[in-house]
C-alpha cells in the first residue's frame, strides 16, 4: 500500500484500534480464565464438568431454541409485513409509528407485554369480564412459561420494527417492473417472490440473523426477568455463576461465554456459507430500480399499528391510575409519578444515565465518521477484514468481553467509575453508528468532496461544508440509537460499574419485582422520554453548529 494511501486510512485507525484491542483482549482473557483452575493450574476442567453438567447442557439447548424461533419468527414475520406495508412506510409519520417499540429498551417491553398479557394483565381480566374464561388463573401462563413464550413474543414484538428498518430501503428500491415480467410469462407470487425478491433481500437477511440471533443468544435482561428458575439461558447462567460467591465457579462462567462465542460463530458461519451461493448471484444481476410502487396494504398497516401502540398506551394510562381491575381504570391519579419522585436515588440514576448516554454518543460520532467516510468512500486491501472486526461487538457476546476485561477494568482504575462504563457501551453502539454514518457517506457520495479537494479545500473543510449538512439525518439516527441503547444496559453497567454507577436500568430491575404496577409503568415512561429529551439537545446544537441552513 502506497504512502499516501496508508496516510488517508488514517482516521480509521482508532476505531479498528479500540474494538480490536477491547473485543480481542477481553476474549483472551476470558479464554485464559476458563482454563484456570481454582489451585491456579492450567486445566480443561471447566470445559469438561459443563458437558457433564445437566443443567447447562438445558441451559444451551433452551437458548438455541429461544435464539431460533425469536430470529426466524422475526425476520419472516418482518418480510411478510413490510412486503405488504413498504409503500406506506414513505410516509415519515407511519414509519416513525412503525419504530415506537424501538424507543423502548427490550426490558421495558418485556414489562409491557407482562402487564397485557400475564395472568393477571389486562387481557386474562377482558376475558373474565367477557365470560370467555372462568378466572384469570385459567388464562394461559404466557410471559412466564417453562418454554420461554414470553421471552420469544418480547424479541419477536420488539425486533420486527427492526426488520422493517433493515428491508425497508431494499423494497423502496425493487425493480417492480420484474415483477410484472415474470406475471405476464405465466409465473405466479411464489415465481415473482423466489426471481426477483429473494436475490435482493439475501444480503439484507444475513445480516439481520447475524445480528439478531448474535443479540438474542447472549442477552440477559429479558430472560432474568421473564424466564423462569428452570431451564435458565446461558447468559441468566453465567451472571448466576460469575457472581455466586463461590470462586470455583468462575472459570465455568468464563467457559459458558467462551462456548456461547464459539455456538454464535458456528450458526452464524453456517447460514453465510448456506446462503453466500445465492449472495453472489446478486452482483451479477442486480434489481434495485428506483420506480413507482403500489399503495401498499392499509389493512395490514392498521393492525400494525394497534400492535405497537397498544403496548405503550396502556402503560401511559396504567401511569395514570390508582386501580384497574376490568376493561376500563377505576380511578385516575398521579400516584404512580408521585411515588416515583419521592425515590431518593431517582436524581442520581437520572444524572448519570444522562452523562453516560452523552459521553456515548460523542464518543461514538468522533470514532464512528471517520471510520465510516473510509469504508464507504475507498478501496483498500484488509476493507473486508476490517468492516468484520469493526462488526465484531455485537457479532461475540459482549457480556465475554465484558467478564474478560472486568480485572484489567479494576487495576486501570476504570471499574466503578463512569468512564469504564462509557467506554464498555461504546462496544454495542460503535458498530450500529459506523453502520449509519458508512450508508450517509454513500448516499453523499464522494465526487463533490474530490472536486472541493481539488481546488485546495482541507480535510475537515471538505466534510463540514460538504458531508455535515447531508449527514444531518444520520446523525439523528445515533443520537437515537445510541442513547437507547446505553439506557438498555444493566447487564454490562452492573459488571463494569459495580455499586458506584447507578443508571435507570440498575434502578428498574428492582423495580420490576418490588415496586407495584402504577409505578413502574410510570418509570417505564421515563426510558422513552429520555431519549427524545437527548435527541432534542442535540438537535439544537446540530442547527448552531450546521452551515448553509434557514435561520
Amino acid at each position: 500500500m502506497k504512502w499516501q494511501e496508508r496516510n488517508r486510512l488514517k482516521p480509521a485507525v482508532p476505531a479498528v484500534l479500540f474494538t480490536f484491542i477491547m473485543v480481542f483482549a477481553g476474549l483472551w482473557l476470558a479464554a485464559a480464565e476458563s482454563l484456570t483452575a481454582p489451585d491456579g493450574a492450567k486445566s480443561l476442567s471447566a470445559y469438561q464438568d459443563l458437558f457433564t453438567n445437566e443443567s447447562f447442557r438445558d441451559s444451551l439447548f433452551y437458548s438455541l431454541k429461544i435464539t431460533l424461533l425469536s430470529t426466524v419468527i422475526s425476520i419472516l414475520a418482518g418480510l411478510l409485513i413490510i412486503r405488504s406495508v413498504y409503500p406506506l412506510l414513505k410516509n415519515r409519520y407511519l414509519k416513525l409509528a412503525a419504530w415506537i417499540p424501538m424507543l423502548f429498551p427490550h426490558f421495558v417491553w418485556g414489562y409491557m407485554l407482562f402487564l397485557l398479557l400475564s395472568q393477571n394483565g389486562w387481557i386474562s381480566s377482558i376475558s373474565v369480564e367477557l365470560g370467555l374464561i372462568s378466572s384469570t388463573g385459567a388464562f394461559p401462563d404466557l410471559m412466564k412459561d417453562s418454554e420461554g413464550t414470553g421471552i420469544i413474543l418480547t424479541y419477536v414484538w420488539k425486533e420486527i420494527p427492526f426488520v422493517l428498518l433493515i428491508l425497508l430501503p431494499v423494497y423502496l428500491q425493487l425493480n417492480t417492473g420484474r415483477k410484472d415480467a415474470v406475471y405476464t410469462l405465466g409465473g405466479n407470487e411464489w415465481d415473482a417472490f423466489k426471481l426477483v425478491e429473494w436475490p435482493v433481500l439475501i444480503p439484507s437477511l444475513i445480516e439481520i440473523f447475524i445480528l439478531l440471533f448474535s443479540f438474542i443468544f447472549a442477552a440477559y435482561e429479558v430472560p432474568a426477568l421473564l424466564g423462569t428458575t428452570y431451564p435458565k439461558m446461558v447468559s441468566v447462567l453465567t451472571y448466576e455463576w460469575f457472581y455466586s460467591g463461590d470462586w470455583s465457579r468462575r472459570p465455568a462462567a468464563f467457559a459458558v461465554m467462551i462456548l456461547s462465542t464459539a455456538v454464535i460463530l458456528a450458526a452464524l458461519a453456517a447460514v453465510y456459507l448456506l446462503l453466500n451461493k445465492q449472495r453472489e448471484r446478486i452482483t451479477k444481476s442486480s434489481t434495485l430500480e428506483s420506480i413507482p410502487h403500489g399503495n401498499g396494504s392499509r389493512s395490514v398497516m392498521a393492525v400494525l399499528l394497534i400492535l405497537f401502540t397498544a403496548p405503550v398506551l396502556f402503560v401511559i394510562a396504567k401511569s395514570m391510575t390508582s386501580g384497574w381491575t376490568g376493561l376500563f381504570p377505576e380511578t385516575f391519579s398521579g400516584r404512580g409519578y408521585a411515588l416515583l419522585m419521592d425515590e431518593p436515588k431517582l436524581a442520581e440514576a437520572l444524572f448519570q444515565s444522562i452523562t453516560i448516554a452523552v459521553c456515548v454518543i460523542v464518543l461514538n460520532l468522533l470514532l464512528g465518521i471517520p471510520a465510516a467516510q473510509i469504508l464507504a468512500h475507498h478501496s483498500f486491501k484488509g476493507k473486508s477484514a476490517a468492516e468484520t472486526l469493526l462488526l465484531t461487538p455485537v457479532i461475540v457476546p459482549v457480556l465475554a468481553v465484558a467478564m474478560g476485561l472486568h480485572t484489567v477494568f479494576i487495576k486501570a482504575g476504570l471499574a466503578g467509575s463512569l468512564s469504564g462504563v462509557v467506554l464498555i457501551h461504546l462496544l454495542p453502539t460503535l458498530p450500529y453508528t459506523i453502520k449509519v454514518m458508512r450508508s450517509g457517506f454513500e448516499r453523499a457520495g464522494v465526487m463533490t468532496g474530490e472536486q472541493a479537494a481539488l481546488l485546495g479545500a482541507g480535510r475537515f473543510k471538505v466534510f463540514y461544508t460538504i458531508y455535515f449538512p447531508q449527514l444531518i439525518p444520520s446523525i439523528r439516527s445515533v443520537i437515537f440509537l445510541a442513547t437507547t441503547i446505553s439506557l438498555s444496559q444493566y447487564l454490562l453497567t452492573a459488571l463494569i460499574g459495580g455499586g458506584n454507577v447507578l443508571t435507570l436500568a440498575g434502578l428498574y430491575f428492582p423495580y420490576f419485582s418490588s415496586a407495584d404496577d402504577t409505578v413502574i409503568a410510570s418509570f417505564s415512561l421515563l426510558f422513552a422520554i429520555l431519549p427524545i429529551g437527548i435527541w432534542l439537545l442535540f438537535e439544537g446544537l446540530l442547527r448552531l453548529v450546521t452551515p448553509y441552513q434557514k435561520r
